[in-house]
């Protein structure tokens, strides 16, 4: 009863949110309200005025207390909603201190084994016959009606203060003469008596729900040994009439309130009697809302138990498995599951109301709205469904990473929004980084395209969704698999990434970077999509069990070592021709001291030369050029180059060598070369915010 109450007392609160968004109109008519007021304040002035020329026989009054006056209430229409607000404001503290007080089990322990045991006694004998039975039936039912009633007069009561807010220029407009000065007081004693009755609405409901919660623990015993069930049920019901007739009371009192409740019971039974018109078969149908059976709809998927709601509405929660009147409660748009007509209106109904309290919708159920084509399916937004996306897409909900997903745990997710072919939510990891994450239906969309990184997913219902991610935190939806290079991973290796070479050893340097091993000795880097750009070096494109693309780049060329001196001449030169076997031409001398950086120089007798470039490392040459390939097959770019004769400076003991003011210089034997290869680029780091939707398949 308290969540119940909860829900229309954390709703209908003094402030004016209820009002403004149930009943936009009010806003934007307020405006026209001040104009009116403005307007008619103006007449009643010019009339007052009018009047003073009647001199004593028209009592009017004296015209410059009535310029002062209208002035200034012509300066109070204009601020007439911050006015209203700062009555709200002072309303607002006893309201939410009401609000605040809590009630635990504790305060409901306070009968005594023999007053519970005496209780129960007369409980007992009251039972037995069957008068007393329906006695306690009628007395219930009669609680929970007039305990509706007094929510209907709750809400009827906000209304009236709403009311009372934006046609509060109107009665400013009567402040500015003494002949329509006693309709703003009047106003004034309402409002204040109005927001009296908002703050009284915490104080009689709150006070039902403790002594329901009190009637619970004891049963209807008192602490003097006396009272049963029945002394409860009728203090219970008298003080739910007396919180129905409090405005009249206050009236009694010469407050101005508005009389309110009078004609909407009636309503209510209206509406229950139109459901009475559907007999037994329609009841059957809306009673498998409270059993937890199939629901009326055929096929129709249902929604998870309650989360940590306890009491009733836990309960009512709890009762709403199997069935897809929580899915229609909580689906904007698209087709209805459950039952259609009366039966349908109350079970979503209470579908809402499970939903508000706790409940989550089975991965069924948001399949039936994320399956479908975007025009017809509605969409899912708002708490339940940051709830419940695990329950569709399993591999958020934290557990291991396996096929086509990720493990993501103590995730938390928030502003999702569920559509035909869409999802998208933000999510917050534990170290704090957030990541914007879409994930688009493989069904209903094309593959993202060539260079845009993305993960392969699979839902509770078997489909497949492009998984994509944005944001600091979104490493975590495109996992990095960690390995240590042993050989002993060579099974984790292969169900990581099919696609690798068996015997490849890999080993985790980096997120988003991985060092792999061939059997025949080449090294290369293994970079992932999410992280990285394409690089310009030659690479091959592969993807891990995930879905999420890599990029592995071709191992560099390995070249042999190479003897320095002169003694090693003979030798380096049989080494370079086993090494380069297609190169016909004679080697005098090998320089190779930039063999790391992946490039070796030969010269020739006649005083030429060739520079060998791993292609690996280099970007193909403009210039005259031919590719080699080594005797590992790795290719390598040669570009000849002429004798040519350089004047060097000489040297003694590092500094150079002067003839009086000239410099010493000698002439060196070197080779010209026409073009110089430049080195490709470092793999640049993706921006994390660099992702683009994919393209909806065309129809």
């Amino acid at each position: 009863m308290d969540a119940i109450s909860a829900i229309f007392l954390g709703a209908l609160g003094t402030d004016m949110t209820a009002m403004e968004e149930y009943f936009p109109f009010v806003t934007k008519a307020f405006a026209i309200m001040q104009y009116t007021a403005w307007v008619l304040l103006f007449l009643i002035t010019i009339w007052q005025l009018f009047r003073t020329f009647g001199g004593p026989i028209t009592e009017a009054e004296n015209p410059w207390h009535l310029l002062a006056r209208s002035a200034l209430f012509a300066l109070l229409i204009g601020y007439a909603k911050p006015i209203f607000g700062l009555a709200l404001d002072i309303a607002r503290a006893p309201y939410t201190a009401l609000m605040d007080a809590s009630m635990g089990a504790a305060d409901f322990t306070f009968a005594g084994i023999n007053n519970v045991l005496s209780s129960g006694l007369v409980t007992l004998v009251s039972a037995v016959s069957i008068v007393g039975l329906l006695l306690q039936i009628i007395l219930m039912i009669a609680l929970g009606w007039n305990y509706f009633k007094l929510l209907l007069e709750v809400v009827e009561r906000y209304i009236v203060v709403g009311v009372l807010c934006y046609t509060s220029p109107m009665a400013f407009a009567m402040g500015g003469s003494k002949a329509t000065n006693k309709v703003f007081q009047s106003w004034c004693r309402m409002v204040g008596s109005q927001l009296l009755l908002l703050v009284m609405n915490v104080w009689f409901l709150r006070g039902f729900d403790s002594s329901v919660g009190a009637f619970a623990a004891n049963g209807g015993a008192l602490t003097s040994g006396q009272g049963n069930i029945f002394l409860w049920m009728f203090c219970a019901l008298a003080f739910l009439k007396a919180a129905q007739k409090f405005d009249s009371y206050l009236a009694s009192l010469g407050l101005s309130v508005a009389q309110t409740g009078s004609g909407m019971g009636m309503e209510l039974l209206m509406g229950l009697r139109l459901l009475s018109g559907f007999g037994g078969g329609g009841f059957r149908s809306a009673g498998n809302v409270f059993k937890g059976g199939a629901s009326a709809a055929s096929g129709a998927a249902g929604t998870a138990g309650a989360a940590g709601a306890g009491g009733f509405m836990a309960g009512l929660a709890s009762k709403f498995k199997g069935n897809s009147y929580v899915r229609d409660a909580v689906v904007s748009g698209g087709t209805r599951m459950g039952a259609g007509g009366s039966v349908g209106i109350v079970g979503r109904a209470f579908g809402g109301m499970a939903a508000r309290s706790g409940a989550e919708l089975t991965g069924a159920s948001i399949s039936s709205v994320a399956a479908r084509p975007a025009a017809v399916s509605g969409s899912i937004a708002g708490d339940i469904a940051d709830r419940s996306l695990k329950n569709y897409m399993p591999h958020m909900a934290g557990g291991p990473a396996g096929s086509g997903g990720t493990a993501l745990s103590g995730v938390t997710y928030s502003g999702t929004q569920i559509t035909g072919g869409h999802i998208s939510t933000e999510a917050t990891l534990p170290d704090g980084k957030t990541a914007a994450v879409d994930l688009y239906s493989a069904a209903q969309f094309d593959r993202p395209g060539p260079g845009a990184p993305y993960a392969m997913v699979t839902a509770s219902d078997g489909s497949q969704w492009y998984q994509v991610a944005a944001g600091e935190g979104m490493g975590a939806f495109y996992e990095t698999p960690q390995f240590s290079g042993d050989a002993s991973e060579a099974a984790q290796v292969a169900a990581a990434f099919p696609g690798a070479a068996e015997g490849t050893m890999l080993r985790t340097l980096d997120d988003g970077v991985i060092e792999a091993n061939t059997p025949d000795g080449g090294s290369s880097m293994w970079l992932s999509s999410a992280h990285y750009q394409e690089p310009d070096a030659p690479h091959e494109n592969i993807r891990d069990a995930n879905g999420v693309g890599w990029y592995a780049i071709q191992p560099h060329a390995a070249s042999p070592e190479f003897e320095p001196g002169e003694a090693g001449l003979a030798y380096n030169r049989a080494q370079f021709q086993q090494f380069m076997p297609g190169y016909g031409q004679a080697v005098s001398q090998i320089d190779a001291a930039r063999r790391d950086e992946g490039m070796i120089e030969v010269r020739h007798a006649d005083g030429s030369g060739t520079q060998f470039y791993d292609k690996t490392m280099y970007q193909a040459p403009r210039g005259d050029h031919q590719v080699y390939e080594d005797s590992r097959g790795n290719q390598w770019y040669a570009i000849p180059g002429t004798p040519a004769v350089e004047r060097r400076p000489v040297f003694e003991d590092g500094k150079p060598v002067y003839d009086g003011d000239s410099l010493r210089t000698v002439n060196v034997g070197s080779v010209k070369y026409k073009s110089t290869l430049s080195r490709f680029e470092e793999p640049k780091k993706r921006d994390v915010n660099d992702r683009k939707p994919p393209n909806p398949k065309k129809r």
